[in-house]
């Protein structure tokens, strides 16, 4: 049986995650919460329950109106105006979170801001002016500092930021996101090596930071005052750094239960686990009733109980060592979190088991390191030597095959790990014997869910080959490449045209399906509108990072808007001349037309389409756009041999003439095409390309065309496809009796067929 603390703190959660979610009215519900404890008071504990669940239920409304009047809820597109106070100084990529303390409208809350100008530090007021972003960014576009007073945590933690890198240099960001929690400055390839380790939370403020500090301060000080005098200062030190980071949910949680530990000791009492557990989700919700639907909160929570269960296991039995029990209790909370990571990042790392028993006695001897060296100026060079092992385990880990795994997130991708951690409680439940063979079969289905199911959805991070997928857009361009760790670029993305949009009905699926959030980069060759069109919608709902364009200002309506979502949607917004290079994961993108001569005289948009040039090892390919004789005629004599080609302006009469095919030499070309009136692609280009022997795929007959290359061999693998009549015909076929004729069936099996081939870069 549950103790009553923990009856009552999982019913006033469950009413204030329901009150949350269907954004209840909060005035009835304090009515029937008012009168319901009023009864619960005088009653059984049952009563006492549905009290605690009218509770957390009028908590959870009072929360969801302060959610609905905030100003990141009732702020629309454009131009906004408010007093702000910032919350960490922002960094090089001017992003960074702040509070409105006033705004014309008369709304509240926190907002994310990104600034173009202006510096301001850590607890300062100021007043902002801005666009609100597509993706729900404040853009700054003008800011004033306001004369008031700094509150002291703000003062503290902008002295530790200034310390920090003034000690640690390059490695400062890594350093700040590990003690204070600013991850904004910190390298995205290196974000990404933790969380393809496993140990993304080393990143975050998380209980364990916490749990470090109070256990070095129990240590220290035990040594000196005595137990009760260590646990009490542990206790308290807690308290004060959880105060100077804000109250995150994680380390709240964590400082709740080095509390309890030390009121436990100091009384000489030992309670449950699960009343502990109970205590901090309680303090974590009064705190912040929105944690309840903060992610960081829910993974806090379930790899605390992940953990416990996996102690309570392992205490049953002598015959597992040290060794086995770390390695137990660290895959009780993997297994833990694994649906939730599954459901909301579409991302799960089971290397994360083996890698954590490195990592984490590493993250336990450099976070007191690096709060010396802050406070006293000495052991930085020992705290640097650790990072620099760390940032050696998360490169090695997320190097691991199968160690990191993606998917669309979802209850797709969610299922299977719910289901396999279902299996691992029910297995290790105490049963009677008879029970035995029941769990087996129970296991056995949880992982036959998983291999089903999840092998579906699952993409393999550790994958280092480049790819690039030519989708079957139409009548248009849209190549979509995914770098060696897994960052994704975007090169065009298809026409729009009325109610055919293939960025929404195309692109933006294909993303969705491989769990792409952000886009890094955005190239756009040039602004006709089967280039375009569909980039408004993926720039719109993707947010990249940087767009990248010749910058040859259009007059078109489309043009325009699309000048308006990069404003409100994009990061970054870039012309790009002969020269500039992009470098991601060791794959380089170079621009090679057009140049600045060139735009100063031509006024064509396809003769000033982008051409790129994409390099991984030995592998080269070239993406013309719509460049044609006149682009190729000036770039031949220096242009290199590649291994594949996307013929420029789809196949048309004046594009890919036999002086480019005999400079580049490419094996393979890939001709980017659909339905038109224009005849694309000519014969007279099918005809150059077959007199070289170069193997030539269409996207109208071969469907989407994917290469992936591990820099020296790259294969080519393609599905057909059928046009309209073609498949109301097989449509029409496949209602025949089977014992008919069975006349033309054989040309509908092209749908589900995949072909492939593999050349080699040396037989260039």
């Amino acid at each position: 049986m549950w103790p009553p603390v923990t009856r009552f703190a999982v019913a006033y959660t469950v009413g204030l995650w329901t009150a949350v979610f269907l954004a209840l009215p909060p005035v009835p519900v304090l009515a029937a919460a008012a009168v319901l404890v009023a009864v619960g008071i005088r009653s059984g504990w049952r009563h006492r329950v549905m009290g605690a669940l009218l509770v957390g239920a009028a908590f959870g409304a009072l929360a969801a109106r302060r959610q609905q009047q905030s100003c990141a809820a009732r702020w629309t597109l454009g131009p906004h105006a408010a007093i702000v106070r910032i919350h960490d100084a922002p960094g090089a990529s001017g992003s960074t979170t702040g509070t409105v303390l006033h705004s014309p409208e008369g709304c509240r809350g926190d907002l994310r801001l990104r600034l173009d100008s202006g510096s301001v530090d850590s607890g300062e007021t100021a007043v902002l002016v801005g666009v609100v972003r597509a993706n729900g960014w404040l853009r700054v576009r003008h800011l004033r500092r306001l004369p008031r007073t700094v509150p002291l945590r703000f003062r503290l933690r902008d002295i530790a930021g200034r310390r920090i890198r003034h000690l640690y240099g390059p490695r400062a960001p890594l350093v700040e996101a590990m003690v204070l929690g600013r991850r904004a400055d910190l390298d995205r390839e290196l974000r990404q090596s933790f969380v393809a380790g496993g140990l993304a939370h080393l990143l975050a403020i998380s209980g364990l930071h916490v749990g470090i500090i109070a256990a070095w301060v129990r240590v220290l000080v035990g040594a000196i005052a005595g137990v009760r005098r260590a646990w009490l200062a542990s206790a308290v030190l807690a308290w004060v750094y959880v105060a100077l980071l804000g109250f995150p949910a994680p380390a709240t949680r964590a400082a709740t239960f080095i509390a309890v530990a030390a009121l436990g000791r100091m009384r000489e009492r030992r309670p449950p686990p699960t009343a502990v557990i109970a205590v901090a989700a309680l303090v974590v919700l009064t705190i912040d009733p929105d944690a309840v639907q903060s992610v960081g909160a829910w993974l806090s929570v379930a790899a605390v109980v992940g953990t416990s269960w996996a102690l309570h296991v392992v205490s049953r039995t002598r015959r597992v060592g040290s060794f086995g029990r770390l390695l137990v209790v660290s895959a009780g909370a993997t297994l833990a979190t694994a649906p939730i990571t599954a459901y909301a990042f579409g991302s799960v790392a089971p290397i994360g088991v083996v890698a954590n028993l490195v990592a984490v006695p590493l993250a336990g001897l450099c976070v007191p390191a690096v709060f010396a060296s802050l406070l006293a100026g000495v052991m930085a060079p020992g705290a640097g030597l650790t990072l620099a092992m760390l940032e050696r385990v998360a490169d090695i880990a997320s190097r691991v095959p199968w160690g990191h795994l993606e998917g669309e997130p979802g209850w797709l991708f969610a299922g299977p790990w719910l289901c396999l951690t279902a299996g691992a409680i029910w297995l290790t439940w105490r049963r009677p014997k008879w029970s035995v063979t029941l769990r087996r079969v129970a296991l056995a289905a949880a992982a036959a869910s998983w291999g089903i199911v999840g092998s579906r959805a699952i993409s393999v991070h550790a994958d280092a080959r480049l790819t690039i997928h030519v989708l079957a857009v139409g009548q248009g361009d849209a190549i979509v490449l995914r770098t060696p760790r897994g960052r994704w670029v975007l090169i065009d993305g298809g026409p729009r045209f009325g109610k055919m949009d293939a960025g929404r009905h195309t692109v933006m699926p294909f993303l969705r399906r491989r769990a792409v959030r952000r886009l890094d980069v955005v190239f756009v060759s040039h602004g006709d509108a089967d280039h375009l069109g569909g980039l408004l919608t993926v720039i719109a709902q993707t947010g990249p990072a940087l767009v990248v364009e010749p910058g040859q200002p259009l007059g078109t309506a489309l043009y325009r808007e699309y000048l308006g979502v990069v404003d409100q949607a994009a990061g970054a917004w870039q012309v790009a001349r002969a020269g500039d290079t992009v470098v991601i994961d060791s794959v380089q993108i170079a621009v090679l037309h057009p140049s600045a001569a060139w735009m100063a005289g031509q006024i064509s948009a396809n003769e000033n389409s982008l051409i790129l040039h994409v390099r991984y090892g030995e592998f080269d390919a070239l993406f013309m756009g719509d460049a044609g004789w006149p682009a190729e005629s000036a770039l031949a004599a220096s242009l290199p041999p590649v291994e594949l080609l996307k013929v420029g302006h789809h196949g048309s009469a004046g594009s890919t003439s036999g002086l480019l095919l005999d400079a580049i030499r490419p094996q393979a070309a890939v001709i980017s095409v659909g339905p038109n009136r224009f005849g694309h692609p000519t014969r007279s280009v099918l005809r150059r390309l077959r007199e070289r022997g170069i193997a030539v795929y269409r996207t109208d007959l071969d469907g989407t065309v994917t290469i992936r290359t591990d820099g020296r061999y790259f294969e080519i693998e393609h599905g057909t496809s059928l046009n309209v009549l073609e498949r109301i015909r097989c449509r029409f076929l496949m209602w025949l009796p089977s014992s008919g004729s069975s006349w033309g069936k054989s040309a509908c099996t092209r749908t589900p067929r995949v072909s492939s081939r593999t050349f080699s870069t040396t037989s260039r």
